[in-house]
């Protein structure tokens, strides 16, 4: 009998001590738009940018993006099935100082519950 109550409590308690990580699975989504300045010379402008590339990364410490998407028509954009947590979503910027002529710009958001999180605008330059 005392068999039974401690193989009961090793699997509740393994059971229950779970923790979800952020990431996909939940019932929150996080939402924006990207604003683009254009300083290139010819096409100067500044507008909401469609077909532009964003992405998350799944909580604080991680430094390889975990999903991607487009922005829509007018700029907008939106990640969803999420689970509670911490995000950052980034998108890549124009840099003359960079060698690689780009860099991102982060921008940090925490989900608790099931939300419609928006992290509002990101700008960015081309």
């Amino acid at each position: 009998m005392k068999i039974y109550f401690l193989l009961i409590t090793i699997i509740a308690s393994t059971l229950f001590s779970c923790s979800k990580e952020e990431g996909e699975g939940g019932r929150s989504s996080i939402t924006g738009k990207i604003h683009l300045t254009d300083v290139t010379g010819g096409n100067q402008g500044d507008y909401y940018v469609p077909d532009y590339d964003v992405y998350i990364l799944y909580g604080e410490d991680d430094d390889i993006y975990d999903d991607d998407t487009k922005t829509n028509y007018d700029g907008s954009f939106k990640f969803v099935n999420l689970r509670e947590g911490a995000y950052r979503i980034f998108a890549y910027t124009r840099d003359a100082a960079d060698p690689s002529g780009v860099k991102p710009v982060f921008t940090s958001i925490q989900i608790s519950g099931e939300e419609d999180a928006n992290v509002g605008t990101i700008e960015v330059q081309k």
